[in-house]
């Protein structure tokens, strides 16, 4: 398969950085804006929760989905945590639910479930992943891209095989 279409699984990966949304700043100073009907703040729980139509946009992303759950770590997770750290750190993972889609950079990123690990920089897409680039595309039973590493793997399974469209530059529709 052409190394262009590997770089574009790749370069998608990097947009997925989106996800540290949650850190509220971005670090160009211009933050993020993350809209929804409900906020709901579960302080036993170590859970910030966005429900209905939620709406994330960045200077360099916008996602959609209909629920996003940030799943802080605890205080004693906390506590280990340099001084220096940024809010990201105090971040567990999270998690976009239902329509998620995220698009930016020319790229796009549809699932219905969206997985993400600050700490290892992993993105798991689950429940029908797509990403698409102009009129290539992959897609799978799972999608799981290590930002750390710019590796990314596409996971089949006997009900979805994995599914590659690439259409060269200048291929005529």
């Amino acid at each position: 398969m052409p190394y262009k279409f590997f770089s574009f699984i790749l370069l998608f990966a990097l947009t997925a950085v989106f996800l540290e949304a949650a850190g509220v700043q971005a670090e160009n100073g211009k933050g993020t804006e993350i809209t929804s009907r409900d906020m709901t703040f579960e302080g036993r729980e170590n859970l910030v929760v966005f429900s209905g139509d939620v709406y994330v946009r960045r200077p360099d992303f916008e996602l959609w989905s209909d629920e996003l759950y940030v799943h802080l770590k605890s205080e004693t997770d906390m506590d280990e945590t340099s001084p220096e750290a940024g809010e990201d750190d105090n971040i567990e993972k999270i998690v976009a639910q239902g329509n998620v889609r995220i698009q930016g950079e020319g790229r796009e990123g549809r699932s219905g479930l969206l997985t993400y690990f600050p700490d290892t920089e992993v993105v798991e897409l689950e429940q029908d992943p797509r990403l698409i680039e102009g009129r290539n595309s992959v897609e799978g039973e799972k999608i799981v891209l290590n930002l750390r590493d710019n590796t990314s793997r596409v996971y089949g399974s006997e009900e979805k095989r994995v599914r590659v469209i690439f259409h060269p530059d200048g291929e005529e529709d």
